[in-house]
């Protein structure tokens, strides 16, 4: 181990916390109070702001910027984090704001990758294994579950949740819950079973044939009902009752095919 190589245009607070082996580039800006775990290296002109707290082996490119004040004109310059973990690859002029509220966070996870001037606003909690291509953008306090995959120029509305394992196409854009395991595209437009993802996440083909029967009563059925839903969460197979579950408990309503017979399924953000 080895300790933390500056370089000597690099602009560093005293209360910053380097772990070892960190590398910081030329013309970074590191402001404290903020810990940068062993091992992650900062590329050149990476911007670090307070509240900052990066776990290890991160890779942060040029021009990126994280921790930055929130585009939100309710913050009043509350102390809010922003959290990264560990694996990261954050590509160049990423931006990556702080949280709003006092003691509330912007979370991003695990091994995730976020490619060229994507943007995760305030309050956005992104999970493990997420893929952001370049130009998609979060609003705030949008959720993102694992081995998500957000296309190129996605555009997701605040409030949204991502679900596990779901595709959005290139250009998508949502403003409501879009449902694990689904691929969408257009305005909020679940299209087809990521049945690829499925395959490499390690399901089973008799896992995913089980799945794609629940998918096709709940998208594609014309007469659709609540209690339907409910009796999947109930009995279907674990990938179906995820499905469902994630319908049931969304609050603003999900991506669809075809407009829910149930308008308790759906919601009032078109």
């Amino acid at each position: 181990m080895s300790s933390p190589l500056i370089h000597p245009t690099a602009l560093v607070d005293p209360d910053v916390e380097l772990g070892e082996d960190v590398s910081i580039g030329p013309f970074c800006i590191v402001r404290g109070p903020s810990r940068i775990g062993a091992g992650t290296i900062l590329m050149e002109r990476v911007s670090i702001c307070p509240g900052v707290e990066m776990g290890e082996g991160n890779r942060i490119h040029m021009g990126a910027i994280i921790g930055h004040e929130p585009q939100d004109r309710a913050y009043g310059g509350q102390i809010t984090r922003t959290r990264i973990g560990n694996g990261n690859e954050i590509r160049e002029y990423v931006t990556i704001h702080r949280a709003t509220k006092e003691g509330t966070e912007t979370v991003l996870g695990d091994r995730n990758l976020l490619m060229a001037q994507s943007h995760v606003a305030h309050n956005c909690h992104i999970g493990n294994q997420v893929i952001m291509a370049n130009g998609a953008l979060l609003a705030g306090h949008v959720r993102v579950d694992d081995h998500a995959f957000l296309s190129g120029a996605v555009l997701v509305h605040q409030f949204v949740r991502i679900g596990r394992l779901s595709l959005l196409r290139g250009g998508a854009r949502t403003s409501r819950d879009v449902p694990p395991f689904c691929i969408i595209d257009g305005t909020h437009t679940v299209r087809t079973l990521n049945r690829v993802g499925l395959r490499r996440a390690g399901y089973t083909a008799g896992e995913i044939a089980e799945l794609k029967k629940s998918f096709r009563e709940i998208f594609l059925g014309r007469s659709l009902k609540r209690s339907f839903i409910e009796s999947i969460s109930q009995m279907g197979d674990s990938l179906s009752r995820e499905l469902a579950l994630f319908i049931l408990s969304s609050r603003r309503g999900v991506c669809h095919a075809r407009a829910f017979v149930d308008k308790t399924l759906s919601n009032e953000y078109d």
